[in-house]
């Protein structure tokens, strides 16, 4: 991503692949991050239940998350209370939605954020149906985006290292620069509702997995 300041620290910077160990942990990062993906997908849009009956297990990650009593909990639930709580949460209210799930919205509209949203998705080729171009920064699609590079980490040879970093990038730059608020936001309003439970344990996730990231990159 040459249009990019890190473009400059990327050059310089290698992953250790002993620690990486990208055959083995990968696909299980993946996974993680599709579970979370597809838990704060929209109940108006995909049948999140029947879809997450198809994730395997998480427990090749290179730390320790448990998402057994999450999945339960979740699939226990109504779908009309679902819907009524992510919309009452994420989608309306009388001065907007009490919390965006939208990055672009919950910061406020920085300049330039879906300018590299834009960047980072064309740059790798990752692709989203017309339907869900307009969201492109829903935390469900950023998501699902770092499912798609830990996947492509676990399948590519020749280009492993661009995808490992932009990772890290791509964290650093976008999730763990507005979950941890969103989360707290979500813990103000309701600490009980289904999808405060989920961001609070994705939140963990994110920690945990940022920090892992940073343990197998180094700079020269």
């Amino acid at each position: 991503m040459n249009n990019h300041s890190s473009s400059e620290k990327r050059d310089h910077r290698f992953c250790n692949n002993d620690l990486r160990s990208s055959e083995n942990t990968a696909i299980f990062r993946s996974q993680g991050y599709e579970s979370f993906s597809l838990l704060l997908s929209s109940p108006h849009d995909l049948d999140t239940k029947n879809k997450l009956n198809g994730i395997a297990s998480t427990t090749g990650l290179p730390y320790s998350l448990d998402l057994s009593d999450l999945m339960n909990e979740f699939s226990q639930q109504d779908l009309v209370e679902l819907k009524k709580q992510y919309s009452g949460l994420f989608e309306v209210g009388n001065d907007g939605p009490p919390a965006p799930i939208r990055e672009d919205l919950f910061m406020l509209q920085p300049a330039g954020l879906r300018e590299d949203l834009v960047r980072f998705y064309e740059y790798f080729g990752y692709t989203l149906s017309e339907k869900f171009q307009w969201q492109m920064d829903h935390l469900s699609i950023e998501l699902e985006f770092m499912h798609f590079l830990c996947f492509q980490e676990h399948n590519s040879t020749e280009d492993r290292l661009s995808y490992q970093l932009a990772q890290l990038d791509f964290s650093t730059r976008h999730l763990v620069n507005w979950v941890p608020n969103f989360q707290k936001t979500l813990k103000r309003i309701s600490s009980d509702d289904m999808y405060t439970k989920i961001v609070v344990e994705l939140n963990k996730f994110l920690e945990d997995d940022i920090e892992w990231q940073l343990g197998t990159i180094n700079d020269l």
